[in-house]
């Protein structure tokens, strides 16, 4: 799941606003951008079974899910108040607020699923003796 939503992350916000979108608002691409990048990563990482592949890919979801925190609600608030608070953020765009959902969604419950399953608290537990 980690290398399909780190590709997404990249390529949908590519596809969608474009390389040009970011002399438009760098923010936006570069969260997305480094996302993308961090999930790859850590995907690499635990296919590779790396030692520290599980506390990277916990971060990695981490950060994604953090990173799709307010542009997710802020669409929400937009599409509930009926304002548009960007221009390139109509509030009218149901879809797009759904998809910033499923997406954060998905980061969350794999950031719990890493952690739960990932063998991160153990890693811990073996860097303290």
């Amino acid at each position: 799941m980690a290398y399909v939503l780190g590709l997404v992350f990249i390529i949908g916000e590519t596809s969608r606003r474009g390389f040009a979108y970011f002399s438009v608002n760098i923010t936006t691409m570069v969260e997305d951008y480094s996302a993308g990048i961090f999930l790859l990563t850590a995907a690499l990482w635990w296919s590779k079974k790396y030692a520290k592949a599980p506390a990277l890919m916990a971060a990695a979801w981490g950060y994604s899910a953090g990173g799709m925190l307010v542009p997710f609600f802020a669409h929400l608030e937009a599409y509930v108040r009926g304002a548009t608070f960007r221009p390139d953020h109509l509030h009218e765009d149901l879809n797009a607020v759904i998809a910033k959902g499923i997406i954060w969604g998905i980061c969350l419950a794999c950031l719990v699923i890493t952690l739960r399953n990932g063998d991160v608290g153990r890693q811990r537990a073996d860097m303290a003796t």
